[in-house]
């Protein structure tokens, strides 16, 4: 008889454990859905939606690289508004002390709540004042993003001697979205050889992120970061000729 319980106890645990880590791995996304950026634009004007591919739209704030803008943003995001389930928000990050100047108004004095000092303090306002700058530069009256996501990339300016700087500037452009989205969800974009030239590796996860988006893969394999669930995988092209997505 204790043995049965404790079997039933067994298993009841294991059930919990299970489930507890699905919910962790739950995203606010289904589906499949797609990405752009003006390279979906022609004069201007959205190139169109794969109808196999409308539960989220994901699009491109910025120019591919911090403090520049997507010249069809405004049309791409309407149309993700108008055509999907989920539209999104994608901006791209960086590190160079060289982007110092662009730091103004709130996240000029800004303290980190990771508490950064320093260096390292300013490498988090430089990251605090690309997202600020995305963030003003979209209109979203409409509907509110399903999600905030930063694009971190080696074809960016990145520190080769110190990745706790580029870490801080990470932590900076996700700590910003989060509180300028009210609370919204803020995720990572990149692959796994990408995060580790850039980071300290897996173990990194920016305080304010909650998911992973991650490129070239081909099914929900697991994320760049062990502490970030893998929420979507970038995987081939739409019929629209945008990049295709799909959620884990």
């Amino acid at each position: 008889m204790r043995r049965t319980l404790s079997v039933v106890a067994l298993a009841a645990a294991m059930l919990l454990i299970t489930a507890s880590s699905a919910l962790a791995n739950v995203g606010p996304y289904s589906g499949q859905g797609y990405d752009a950026s003006s390279y979906q634009c022609t004069n201007g004007v959205p190139n169109g939606v794969d109808p196999n591919f409308t539960s989220f739209g994901i699009t491109r704030v910025t120019g591919g690289r911090p403090f520049s803008l997507d010249s069809c943003r405004q049309a791409l995001w309407t149309q993700a508004v108008n055509n999907t389930n989920a539209p999104s928000l994608y901006v791209n990050v960086a590190y160079s002390g060289a982007y110092g100047h662009h730091v103004a108004g709130y996240c000029s004095t800004a303290l980190s709540p990771e508490r950064y000092g320093g260096r390292y303090l300013q490498a988090w306002r430089i990251g605090c004042a690309e997202s600020d700058f995305a963030y003003g530069n979209i209109l979203t009256s409409t509907k509110a993003p399903t999600a905030w996501w930063l694009d971190v990339e080696t074809g960016n300016s990145w520190s080769s001697s110190d990745r706790g700087l580029n870490e801080a500037a990470i932590d900076g452009a996700a700590d910003q979205l989060k509180f300028r989205s009210g609370g919204g969800a803020v995720g990572v974009y990149s692959y796994a050889s990408a995060w580790n030239t850039i980071t300290s590796g897996p173990s990194f996860r920016p305080a304010s992120a909650s998911g992973a988006w991650v490129a070239g893969e081909s099914s929900c394999l697991g994320s760049f970061s062990s502490r970030l669930p893998e929420w979507l995988y970038q995987h081939l092209a739409t019929s629209a000729g945008a990049d295709a997505d799909y959620a884990c």
